[in-house]
């Protein structure tokens, strides 16, 4: 190979290498501009130290809370410690912790007494789990009730199933005021006979419950003492 053939040689190499690099170029240029931009938009930004405070602050104040593994735990040592593992269960749904109570040991039909043995579970859950200094999570206290009919003597007082499902849940957060619960995270809500025990959150809530379902979920007396029940829901927020 001559001279001249060498420097063709030599031309072309050094062109190949030029067009396989020049993206570089584009790419330098694209992060200088970008580089421009957010110190353009920094420049022009405002630090409100007073707000940086504050929020600093707020994230030093924030309280330790339990995880919703170590609430389940505690509500599954309750139910071991007061031996009714067979007579209240433990569960998430979407909303939380959910701690259940089956109606044999909360209420008898139509009445809204609390029965002694709900009422050893409200004294620990409120001492273990419910009354944990500055956890702002809301605790909601639901009541359901079987598909009797409310007898005839009581309506003065309930006219349906609604009111005496909402008049549990009450009595239960009631009590858990008075043995020091805060009352700004309780809150009740009552299902009347519109959520049987066997029913899931996604039951109840696609709409797969109708007249049919609750009538067959109250046959025996063995259901009815089941769908009268409590549920505390510790939620997410």
């Amino acid at each position: 190979m001559n001279k001249q053939e060498l420097d063709q040689f030599e031309d072309e190499i050094r062109g190949s290498i030029k067009e396989e690099q020049s993206w570089m170029m584009t790419y330098a240029d694209m992060m200088t501009l970008l580089f421009a931009f957010f110190v353009l938009l920094f420049s022009m930004s405002t630090i409100d130290p007073v707000k940086i405070s504050q929020l600093m602050d707020g994230m030093g104040d924030q309280p330790e809370l339990k995880s919703f593994n170590e609430i389940t735990k505690e509500f599954e040592d309750i139910l071991e410690e007061l031996n009714i593992e067979n007579q209240a269960k433990v569960s998430r749904d979407p909303r939380g912790v959910t701690l259940e109570i089956d109606g044999d040991i909360c209420f008898e039909s139509a009445s809204t007494q609390l029965h002694e043995t709900l009422i050893r579970v409200l004294d620990l859950a409120a001492k273990k789990v419910l009354s944990q200094a500055d956890d702002p999570r809301l605790i909601t206290v639901e009541g359901h009730t079987d598909a009797d009919q409310i007898p005839k003597e009581l309506r003065k007082f309930f006219p349906t199933n609604w009111e005496l499902s909402a008049a549990r849940a009450s009595k239960v957060v009631n009590y858990l005021i008075d043995i020091g619960v805060n009352s700004g995270k309780l809150q009740a809500s009552g299902y009347a006979d519109r959520w049987p025990a066997s029913l899931s959150w996604y039951d109840v809530r696609s709409g797969k419950v109708n007249n049919a379902v609750i009538a067959e979920n109250n046959k025996t007396e063995e259901q009815k003492k089941i769908n009268r029940r409590i549920k505390i829901v510790f939620s997410k927020n």
